[in-house]
């Protein structure tokens, strides 16, 4: 075979058992096509007359919006021909476009139809190898797309609450602009490192991040012990949320949120007191119904929940007792207080407090004993 045959020569030796038996027959196939770039070779759903072998250049399959890429020695079109029904006229599957200034060689169907039955039986042994050799980088495909799918959820768990990331998932696959609000009730945590930002002045970066993380993990942690959702941290607070569909689980859910704050601030109290860290921990939960779904504008969005009761329970981390009163570094609204368990309400000062907000709205809470 000529040398400029090279590209139906290196098909063969990649895959053919006897490569000189089917040489002997191509060898009158001097039938070379040159495509420019862009140019289709072929359109999925016409009669399948032919098989190309790529001489030199770039073709492009496409498959719906995925290209695959074949190029010098690479066969295209033998998939049409086990395609359908027997004695059927075979169809193409997919588009063929040139990438590039490209030439391939063009092997009739007459041709592989007149082959003896030893030459048709080596024909298609050579075209399953090639078969299972796609199948191999098809599989290998599917396994490092499957990791970067895992890869990508695992990011997208690092910056989204677990509501966030089902309603990601629902979007994607529904291939929807926008993941729509919806009215729910919800338990609501705000936290604050009291102090923090004042010792932190002192410190570099690292010891920032550091400290910040030594305080930040033990509220994260109870907060997914007792089923919430960390909304976003903000600094040195923290954002968390329950989502209730009915009065069941918003008693649950009262109940798991107001025990996780008790022992996030004991726990956050014992390192800062074991490091002589001068600082403390405030925690305000409240109770109400809100908008969940995505929220900004333009092309930065978040998703998360807003509404009144939102900025209600950041109102009761905030509340500042008189010099001499017991803070209580829990704060629940009287809504939370109404529904706890007995033994939850017995860690909290019976006497409520009542104090306003900037706007003079009045907010009655109960502060813990610790």
């Amino acid at each position: 075979m000529a040398a400029h045959t090279s590209g139906i020569r290196t098909f063969l030796q990649r895959h053919c058992s006897d490569p000189a038996a089917l040489i002997a027959v191509f060898e009158g196939e001097h039938r070379l096509y040159t495509l420019s770039a862009n140019e289709r070779l072929c359109s999925a759903g016409e009669e399948a007359e032919s098989v190309w072998i790529v001489e030199e250049g770039q073709l492009k399959v496409l498959a719906g919006e995925s290209i695959v890429w074949r190029g010098a020695g690479e066969i295209i079109g033998e998939m049409a021909f086990l395609r359908g029904q027997a004695k059927a006229t075979p169809l193409r599957g997919n588009d063929v476009v040139a990438a590039c200034r490209t030439k391939v060689w063009k092997i009739d169907r007459a041709t592989l139809d007149g082959l003896d039955p030893t030459t048709r039986a080596l024909w298609y042994e050579t075209v399953a190898r090639v078969l299972v050799t796609k199948l191999d980088e098809a599989s290998l495909l599917r396994a490092s797309q499957a990791r970067d799918l895992a890869d990508g959820d695992r990011i997208i768990e690092r910056l989204v609450c677990p509501e966030g990331v089902q309603a990601t998932s629902a979007f994607l696959l529904n291939g929807a602009d926008r993941i729509p609000p919806v009215k729910k009730t919800a338990v609501i945590w705000f936290s604050d490192l009291s102090g923090f930002s004042a010792h932190s002045e002192g410190l570099d970066a690292s010891e920032v991040g550091d400290v910040l993380r030594r305080l930040t993990d033990p509220q994260v942690e109870e907060i997914q012990r007792a089923k919430g959702q960390v909304d976003k941290h903000m600094g040195d607070a923290v954002m968390a949320f329950w989502l209730c569909p009915d009065d069941l689980r918003v008693e649950r859910s009262l109940a798991g949120a107001t025990r996780a704050a008790l022992e996030a601030a004991r726990r956050v109290t014992d390192i800062a007191e074991a490091s002589a860290l001068p600082i403390g921990i405030r925690i305000g939960l409240h109770v109400g119904e809100v908008s969940v779904g995505d929220f900004g504008g333009g092309d930065r969005i978040a998703f998360t929940i807003v509404g009144q009761p939102v900025n209600a329970a950041a109102r009761y981390e905030q509340y500042r007792h008189d010099p001499g009163q017991p803070g209580g570094r829990v704060r629940v609204s009287d809504k939370v207080f109404a529904r706890l368990p007995d033994d939850v309400r017995s860690a909290f000062q019976p006497t409520a407090v009542e104090f306003p907000d900037k706007h003079d709205r009045r907010f009655v809470a109960y502060l813990s004993s610790i």
